[in-house]
């Protein structure tokens, strides 16, 4: 019985089991199928209307144009550059003096005036150096003086015994030739008497014997005579000699003074040495660079502060390969910073490198660039400040402001003729592709010039650069677009979309 029971109680809680399970499910499935279809209606109402709103999107997408009135443009043929600015000039402060620093008075940035102080240097060492110069300069010349007068009196004491010796010597000239002519006088005169004993038939031996004795006096005067020329001549060939050395002597004694002019140079270079221990700014204008610091030893010749002058600005720019040709001195030109904004500064070209230097600085102290040419355009402002950044525009043929059209909008029929695409306004609000006529100048840029034609200033111009958009073609408002306010003759402006 129990086991029955048993048993009975398990079918019944399996029958109330199955039967919960054929009864309630059903039941909760055909409300989840319910919601899942109507789900999916939704959804695909959904999709349906986004596809037919992007597909209505994509066409009106498609058709759109975009049109802008057609202006006056500067044609101006010109080269946009990039640069710095710099001073006109900059002076580079350095100092002879090999001394230490001792004070540094400016900053980089500070303003000058000329005169400023800017650098001191320890002079103690060069003063101690000039003293010890101008001693031995004073020795060396006490010294170079007394051998000069030496000298000199040499030579004075040469030409006196030059004199001495030549007066004596024709002294002995002398009276060797008055004895000559003394015989010279009495063989004449015994040869005359000679003769006249002769005519008168008397004896003549006493006076034979004279003459002889006076021809024999004679040849002993004339060699006497000749013996005191030869002395006197080479009396005067040794004491020119003597004399030529003396002078020789003086003459050299400038040449042999070298020691004292070598530290005469000496002394004039450490008083300029000294002199430039105190460095002061040779012009007015803007410290850019300080090199040294206090406690260094300058060295020499070295910089150590740049100014710029400031009361004149010049912007250093960049020029490439292809430009550097172009650009001229004396060409207009216009400068923008950050700093000014909009305001379009005037210049004008005036100097061009035209040399390609191969060590290359851009940071606007040189006029080396990244291209290695560069050009120099001096600016009217001066309030702005040494290595700004800005950009250029130099103007290399002045065409005005002339009415212009893109060129790549520019179309051509079969005859050749230029034309191009206006939308001009319907009554209904819609607008229509208008063709007009254009005659074309010189290209600059982007642009091309129109120099006649159909065309206006105002007209409607169609950018369609793959013209794709055919003449007479309709636009709707919703087609049609605008970076400017469009006329208010049917067009859209940018606000209305």
């Amino acid at each position: 019985m129990e086991d029955n029971n048993v048993k009975e109680k398990k079918h019944f809680f399996h029958k109330k089991e199955k039967k919960t399970e054929v009864a309630e499910v059903p039941k909760k499935k055909k409300k989840v199928w319910l919601i899942v279809l109507v789900i999916a209606a939704i959804v695909i109402v959904l999709i349906g209307t986004a596809v037919k709103n992007m597909t209505s999107q994509i066409e009106t997408a498609a058709n759109t144009v975009e049109v802008e009135p057609v202006e006056k443009r500067d044609l101006s043929d010109s080269v946009s550059l990039k640069g710095t600015i710099a001073g006109q000039s900059k002076t580079n402060v350095m100092s002879l003096a090999a001394a230490e620093i001792t004070a540094v008075n400016v900053q980089v940035g500070d303003i000058v005036k000329e005169g400023d102080p800017l650098v001191t240097l320890d002079q103690k060492d060069i003063e101690k150096q000039i003293a010890e110069l101008k001693t031995n300069i004073n020795n060396a010349n006490a010294i170079a003086a007394n051998d000069a007068t030496q000298k000199q009196e040499s030579l004075v004491q040469n030409k006196q015994d030059q004199q001495d010796s030549l007066e004596a010597a024709q002294k002995a000239i002398d009276e060797a030739q008055s004895d000559v002519d003394k015989y010279k006088k009495k063989v004449a005169e015994c040869g005359d008497y000679i003769y006249y004993l002769k005519n008168n038939h008397e004896d003549t031996s006493e006076y034979d014997a004279k003459l002889e004795g006076f021809k024999s006096s004679l040849e002993a005067a004339q060699k006497a005579l000749d013996t005191a020329n030869d002395n006197y001549a080479s009396v005067l060939k040794s004491t020119d000699r003597s004399v030529a050395s003396a002078q020789n002597t003086v003459d050299m004694q400038k040449y042999q003074t070298s020691t004292t002019r070598d530290l005469k140079d000496q002394l004039e270079q450490l008083q300029k040495q000294l002199a430039d221990c105190t460095l002061s700014a040779p012009i007015g204008g803007v410290v850019t660079a300080v090199n040294v610091s206090v406690g260094d030893k300058n060295t020499a010749g070295t910089t150590m502060i740049t100014i710029e002058d400031t009361s004149s600005l010049k912007v250093i720019v960049n020029v490439e390969e292809a430009d550097i040709l172009k650009i001229q001195e004396g060409m207009p030109a216009t400068v923008s910073t950050d700093a000014t904004g909009d305001e379009e500064i005037k210049g004008t070209v005036t100097r061009v490198v035209r040399v390609k230097n191969q060590s290359t600085n851009t940071n606007g102290t040189d006029t080396n660039t990244s291209s290695g040419y560069s050009a120099e355009i001096t600016i009217d402002n001066t309030e702005l400040l040494v290595g700004m950044s800005a950009k250029a525009k130099i103007v290399i043929k002045d065409r005005g402001t002339q009415l212009a059209v893109p060129y790549d909008l520019i179309r051509q029929d079969d005859n050749g003729d230029s034309y191009v695409l206006v939308a001009e306004a319907n009554e209904d609000g819609t607008a229509t592709a208008v063709r007009k006529n254009i005659k074309v100048g010189e290209e600059v840029d982007y642009y091309t010039e129109v120099t006649g034609g159909d065309l206006k200033e105002g007209d409607q111009l169609i950018y369609d650069n793959t013209f794709s958009v055919t003449e007479g073609q309709v636009f709707t408002p919703e087609q049609i677009y605008s970076n400017q306010a469009l006329d208010t003759e049917g067009m859209m402006s940018t606000e209305a979309e």
